[in-house]
């Protein structure tokens, strides 16, 4: 399973409350991101959150309009994590254009210098 690296920024970051009743504030964001390196695009991004004292969580669907190593298309990632659990997976079936058939899953890193990266790690079917 090849895997790929690409350096993406923030480019709109769109919070909203959804509720803020006792016991855990519900929010949404939405944002924008640029992918720049093997992963090449755009995506936009919906995310729920839940925050609970230093507790926080969160589930997001990311739209990508990209070129992975050439091949033009898109793709729907899921994200889900809580505390310090993270999980990125492509969602089956969600890949169009040249990268139809896409599988794999994904890790955001965050740097000290604010910096993101991105690692995929995807197959194409044939």
């Amino acid at each position: 399973m090849p895997k790929i690296t690409a350096a993406f920024t923030v480019d709109t970051w769109e919070p909203s409350s959804l509720d803020e009743a006792e016991g855990a504030e519900l929010g949404q964001v939405r944002l924008s991101k640029t992918f720049t390196g093997a992963v090449a695009g755009t995506s936009s991004v919906t995310m729920l959150s839940a925050i609970s004292g230093s507790a926080q969580a969160y589930v997001a669907f990311e739209r990508l309009d990209v070129s992975i190593d050439g091949r033009k298309g898109g793709f729907v990632l899921q994200h889900a994590a809580f505390d310090d659990s993270f999980e990125l997976k492509i969602l089956p079936g969600s890949g169009v254009g040249e990268l139809a058939g896409i599988t794999g899953s994904a890790m955001i890193t965050k740097h000290e210098d604010g910096s993101h990266t991105l690692d995929l790690d995807y197959e194409l079917a044939d």
